[in-house]
C-alpha cells in the first residue's frame, strides 16, 4: 500500500452544507401540508395520494406513502419515506428511515439514517449512525459523516465518507475517499475505483473483496499528550487574540459606517430602545424565515437573483447585529450614569463590544447571549429601516452615537 498525503477538501463544505439544512428545517417545525392528526402529532401523506410541490411536512411521526410532485422539506422526530419524491429531499429529524424513491438530491441529518430507496442524484448524510441498506442505490456520489458508516448497497459514482468506523461490504462504481480510524472492507465488496483513505490504523481488506484502482493511505496519528498540553496552553493566548481582532475589526466596521452614513446607527438602535419585546420577536422571525426563503426562491429560475442578493445580505446583517447592540448597550450606559461621549463615542461603543464578548465566553450562557444578541440586532435592524421613509429620515438629528 502507498502512503501519501491527500486533503479532504469536502469535509468542511459537507458538514455546512448539513448543519445549514439542519438549521432551515427546524424552521420549519411548525408547517405542514397533509393530512395532519394532531392528537399524536402525526403527519401522514397516505399511499395512493398525490400532492403538488412543495411539500412540507413536520410532526413528532412523520410518514410519507404517497407521492410529492417537488421539493420537500420534513422535520420531525421520527421519518419514515416510503413513497415517491419527484424533486430534492431536504429531511432532519432523530431517526430518518427512507424506502422510497427520490429524483433529485437527498440532504439528511439526524441521529440515526437508513436508507434503503432509490436515489437517482447525489446523497448528502450527517449524523450518528448512517446505514446503507442491501437494496440501497445511489444514482451518483454518496456523502456521509458519522460515528458509524455502513454501506451495502450501490454507490453509482464516488463515496466520500468521514467517520469513526467505516463498514464497506457494496458496490461503488466511482473512488472511495475515506478518514476513519477503522476500515472494514468485507468479502463481497467492489470498488470500481481508487480507495484513498486517511486514518490511524490500516484498512482491514477481505480476501473477497475487490479494488480495481490503486490503494492509497495516509497515516494519520493521534497527537500525543505533549502536544496537547502546548496546544492547551496557548489556546488561552489565542483566544484572546481572537478577543481583540474582532473588537477592532468591529469597531473599524462601526466607524466607517458612521462616516458614510453618520445617522445609520443612531437610526438603527431607535426600536431595540423603544420597544425591546417586539424588536426581538421580529429579530427572532427573521432569523428563521429567511434561510427557508433563500432555500425555496433558488429553486424557481426567475427567484434565483432574489436568492442571491438575500445570501449575500444575510450574513451582512448577522454581524451587524451585534454592533447594533453593542451602539445600544454604550448609549443606555451613557444616558444611565451620564457620561460623557468623548471621541464622537468611540469608547461607548468599545464598552459595548467588550461586554457583549465577555456575555458569549462561558458556554451554555454564551450560546443564549449569542441567540439574544441576533435576535436584538436583525429585529432592530429590520424594523428601523423598514418603516423609515425618505422624509422621516431626514427630519431625524444625528447623536454622536
Amino acid at each position: 500500500m502507498k502512503r501519501v498525503e491527500k486533503t479532504v477538501w469536502w469535509k468542511g463544505i459537507f458538514w455546512s452544507i448539513n448543519l445549514l439544512f439542519l438549521t432551515i428545517l427546524l424552521g420549519f417545525s411548525g408547517v405542514a401540508s397533509a393530512t395532519t392528526m394532531n392528537a399524536e402529532n402525526l403527519d401522514h401523506l397516505a399511499a395512493g395520494e398525490t400532492i403538488e410541490g412543495p411539500g412540507f411536512f413536520a410532526g413528532n411521526v412523520v410518514k410519507i406513502d404517497g407521492n410529492v410532485e417537488g421539493t420537500t422539506f420534513v422535520s420531525g422526530q421520527d421519518v419514515r419515506i416510503n413513497g415517491n419524491i419527484n424533486g430534492d429531499l431536504f429531511v432532519a429529524a432523530q431517526s430518518i428511515t427512507i424506502n422510497g424513491t427520490v429524483t433529485g438530491n437527498i440532504y439528511g441529518a439526524g441521529q440515526a439514517l437508513i436508507f434503503d430507496g432509490q436515489s437517482e442524484s447525489d446523497v448528502f448524510f450527517a449524523g450518528q449512525n448512517i446505514s446503507i441498506g442491501q437494496d440501497a442505490s445511489v444514482g451518483r456520489d454518496l456523502f456521509a459523516a458519522g460515528a458509524t458508516i455502513l454501506q451495502e448497497g450501490m454507490v453509482q459514482r464516488n463515496l466520500f465518507g468521514g467517520g469513526a468506523e467505516i463498514v464497506l461490504s457494496g458496490q461503488i462504481g466511482g473512488d472511495a475517499n475515506l478518514q476513519t480510524d477503522s476500515l472494514k472492507i468485507q468479502d463481497g465488496a467492489n470498488i470500481a475505483g481508487d480507495l484513498s483513505y486517511k486514518g490511524e490504523n490500516e484498512a482491514n481488506i477481505g480476501t473477497g473483496a475487490t479494488i480495481a484502482g490503486d490503494t492509497d493511505w495516509e497515516f494519520y496519528e493521534t497527537m500525543d499528550r505533549g502536544t496537547t498540553a502546548v496546544r492547551e496552553t496557548r489556546r488561552p493566548f489565542m483566544k484572546f487574540v481572537w478577543f481583540l481582532w474582532s473588537l477592532a475589526s468591529a469597531l473599524l466596521i462601526w466607524f466607517l459606517i458612521r462616516i458614510w452614513r453618520p445617522a445609520f446607527w443612531q437610526n438603527t438602535v431607535r426600536p431595540l430602545a423603544e420597544q425591546p419585546l417586539k424588536t426581538l420577536g421580529v429579530g427572532l422571525l427573521t432569523l428563521l424565515v429567511v434561510p427557508p426563503m433563500i432555500i425555496l426562491a433558488m429553486v424557481t429560475v426567475i427567484g434565483i437573483p432574489i436568492a442571491l442578493i438575500l445570501g449575500v445580505v444575510y450574513p451582512i446583517a448577522l454581524y451587524l447585529s451585534r454592533i447594533i447592540v453593542a451602539v445600544f448597550i454604550g448609549q443606555w450606559l451613557a444616558k444611565r450614569f451620564k457620561w460623557p461621549e468623548l471621541h464622537k463615542g468611540i469608547w461607548l461603543v468599545l464598552l459595548g463590544l467588550i461586554i457583549l464578548g465577555l456575555l458569549q465566553m462561558p458556554p451554555f450562557i454564551g450560546f443564549l447571549s449569542s441567540l439574544l444578541i441576533v435576535m436584538a440586532g436583525l429585529g432592530s435592524l429590520v424594523m428601523a429601516h423598514h418603516r423609515a421613509s425618505p422624509e422621516t429620515a431626514s427630519e431625524q438629528t444625528e447623536l454622536d452615537l
